[in-house]
């Protein structure tokens, strides 16, 4: 099924497999990380993901970048371009 028509539950599940899998490894590999703060679901039915920095990743100048990388990596794998990413 498409992640655009899954349900909220099917959707996380799916968000958290691509962030365990393909982001947070390649995170780890410079001593970094992230934590999932928040995850709403919008009017319009995309996916708001909010984020924090930690480990090395919290003071790196190239956390915006990486924000970018990280929205791009799970739009591509999901195939979807219904997800944002938001670092509080």
């Amino acid at each position: 099924m498409k992640f655009d028509q899954m349900d909220l539950t099917h959707k996380l599940e799916a968000l958290q497999e691509v962030l365990a899998t393909k982001i947070k490894p390649m995170l780890a590999a410079d001593g970094g990380g992230l934590e999932v703060i928040d995850i709403k679901e919008a009017p319009n039915g995309e996916l708001q993901l909010f984020i924090r920095y930690v480990g090395a990743c919290a003071t790196c100048a190239s956390g915006g970048a990486t924000l970018f990388a990280i929205e791009e990596t799970l739009r591509k794998e999901l195939d979807t371009q219904q997800i944002r990413i938001f670092s509080v």
